[in-house]
């Protein structure tokens, strides 16, 4: 009997090694990957790697930078509902991924949704240890500006892009 536990034990902890090993392997696959361009065989090793080890911070940050570069290649094309999905992933792997939240910050600002931009780039500004970045500025006048035309107009003050259409509809 205690022969068995000693094996399981053996096999137990042979596993967890192995297991670690392939999640090194898929990792460093990512990396290479990666640094070739190949984005979407980059993004199969990470998740394989997660999946593997998912309480690793430097796979989770290796994939929020490998999901945000997906991201960005979404954004440059204008794809900004293909970009938002995988500046998600980003932050859904690494909640503190500053960049990710840069750029929903900045495909918020180009929807005019200045809350939105006003909130991502305040984050992004605060996990990346950098300055609030110069849309949130923009933004913030807008909202401003959105504002005060709907209390002209006798509209309140929420600033949404639903409720400035909604207001635009009750104005006529």
């Amino acid at each position: 009997m205690w022969r068995n536990r000693a094996w399981t034990g053996v096999i137990a902890g042979l596993s967890v090694a192995l297991l670690g090993g392939c999640a090194a392997s898929h990792q460093e696959r990512a990396h290479d990957f990666y640094m070739q361009g190949r984005l979407d065989r980059a993004d199969d090793e990470i998740e394989q790697a997660m999946s593997d080890d998912p309480d690793d911070p430097t796979i989770a940050n290796q994939a929020a930078e490998i999901f945000t570069q997906e991201g960005l290649a979404k954004y440059k094309t204008d794809d900004y509902s293909g970009a938002s999905t995988f500046f998600h992933r980003a932050i859904d792997y690494c909640p503190t991924y500053g960049p990710a939240y840069d750029y929903l910050g900045q495909i918020a600002f180009a929807k005019h949704d200045w809350r939105d931009a006003i909130s991502y780039g305040n984050e992004a500004a605060s996990y990346s240890s950098q300055p609030v970045p110069g849309y949130v500025e923009l933004a913030k006048a807008q909202q401003r500006k959105v504002e005060s035309e709907n209390l002209f107009a006798g509209h309140g003050s929420d600033s949404s892009p639903h409720a400035t259409a909604v207001g635009a509809s009750v104005a006529r």
